[in-house]
């Protein structure tokens, strides 16, 4: 059975060849190998099409470290004392080689399921400055992916010719898919099954048997600066099999994440991280915006046009929502709402 994530294959390899201490002989960002440790260095050998050899590596301190099947596996990266078992190694640089990119590419799956695919049927109704959002939130849409997966598990459909050039500056080098065959074309020859189709105004909500158990995810490549009601629900003609979903927070899709990355963020948490849970994805990924816009629309129904409420409405939010006073009290005077009662000494 394939490995979902490159991390686990990976460290499957290694157990193999029992190397526990792994170290690079190539540039990597100090920050990311830290928090992201073997998945990182997974799919850099992917991308970049590295090996890992049984050669001098460099010395360096420890960065990142992990327990797989009982085993502690430890990355180093300069500078440090210590001295790893293998190296990260450019092919050409090659030693004698113990496991290669194909050795993990073999490891994941085939097709890359889940896929998470932006279609770019509708670029053309975009001003410019909302195609410059757009290049922005499919560069970091492919960040996320390969926090979680790797670039095949993004594709982008519908692209006119010119588009790899266009995204290059953002997207860099990558082996995303890049296609002009429309989603169901794509889909069909993957045999996804179960595809979800994210639009806000879908008739039911994402549940948390959906985030788990589809094979893809169907997002429109829209960024809506100027409002365009209705436009997403093109998308349930270019998948007919797939299930219209909404992403919503306590019955309501009031504060949740709309750029692309943030919404592929969210899916990927939910199946990788929470076992299946949206609401903690949601919570998770909702920057400050996106909390005084739920605030506001629940002071705005609290206070029922009395045009007040009280605090005890900030201590009940606290309870699920990541709100601190400042945002209410922001959320308030946007609705022009005055707060009243014995203010909170938290915060």
């Amino acid at each position: 059975m394939p490995f979902e994530r490159p991390a686990d294959a990976l460290l499957e390899l290694l157990y193999r060849e029992s190397v526990y201490k792994l170290g690079s002989r190539v540039w990597l960002h100090r920050r990311k190998l830290s928090s992201l440790g073997f998945q990182y260095l997974a799919v850099e050998a992917l991308v970049r099409e590295h090996i890992i050899s049984e050669t001098d590596a460099p010395r360096g301190s420890e960065v990142h470290s992990t327990v797989y099947r009982d085993r502690l596996f430890t990355i180093f990266y300069p500078p440090g004392a210590s001295r790893a078992d293998a190296a990260l190694t450019p092919s050409r640089d090659a030693g004698r080689v113990l496991l290669t990119w194909k050795d993990i590419q073999e490891m994941l799956p085939n097709p890359p399921l889940p896929l998470f695919v932006v279609d770019l049927g509708l670029r053309f109704v975009h001003v410019e400055e909302e195609l410059t959002k757009l290049k922005l939130q499919i560069a970091m849409s492919l960040s996320v992916v390969r926090e979680y997966l790797w670039d095949p598990h993004l594709a982008l459909t519908s692209a006119e010719p010119g588009f790899m050039e266009w995204t290059s500056d953002m997207m860099g080098h990558h082996k995303a898919t890049i296609t002009q065959s429309k989603p169901s074309e794509l889909l069909w020859g993957l045999d996804a099954d179960k595809v979800i189709i994210l639009r806000p105004d879908a008739p039911q909500p994402l549940t948390d048997e959906d985030v788990v158990t589809a094979d893809a995810f169907l997002i429109g490549g829209i960024v809506d600066k100027i409002p365009r009601p209705g436009l997403s629900r093109m998308l349930d003609n270019l998948v007919p099999w797939g299930v219209p979903r909404r992403l919503e927070l306590r019955g309501s899709i009031l504060g949740v994440p709309e750029r692309i990355n943030r919404i592929i963020e969210i899916l990927l948490k939910a199946r990788y991280t929470y076992h299946g849970d949206v609401e903690r994805a949601i919570l998770s990924t909702m920057t400050r915006k996106d909390v005084v816009s739920r605030v506001y629309g629940e002071i705005v129904r609290a206070s029922q046009g009395r045009g007040r409420v009280d605090w005890d409405l900030y201590r009940e939010l606290r309870r699920w929502l990541p709100v601190r006073k400042k945002d209410f009290l922001e959320a308030a005077k946007k609705a022009k709402v005055e707060v009243t009662g014995v203010e909170p000494v938290e915060d």
